[in-house]
């Protein structure tokens, strides 16, 4: 069977899909890294980082961004475009550029 889906209803499967596993995570900062506000999982691991000073999320390459790419088989620009929609929606971060890797803030 074939289905065909358009680019906006794909967004909103993959923003669902980011919902699900990563709907939960729980925003930390340090002293020693102020500038940065750290999205970990319940088991504390470090899936995305924001850097205030740059407008920068930067995404956990293994845990986020390798199973969009090969799940959704989404290119490079499509899966910043996505995150990017669904840090604003979900996260409130506007205006923000993401990145892949991560500093691995550890806490």
């Amino acid at each position: 069977m074939n289905i065909q889906v358009n680019k906006h209803q794909l967004e909103r499967v993959v923003i669902k899909w980011l919902n699900k596993y990563y709907g939960n995570l729980t925003p930390k900062t340090t002293e020693k890294y102020p500038e940065f506000v750290s999205y970990v999982n319940p088991s504390n691991e470090v899936m995305m980082e924001y850097d205030k000073e740059t407008d920068r999320v930067y995404i956990n390459y293994d845990e986020i961004w390798l199973k969009i790419e090969s799940l959704f088989h989404l290119n490079y620009d499509d899966i910043k475009t996505v995150i990017r929609l669904w840090m604003e929606e979900d996260y409130n971060l506007e205006g923000i550029t993401i990145w892949k890797g991560v500093r691995y803030t550890r806490f």
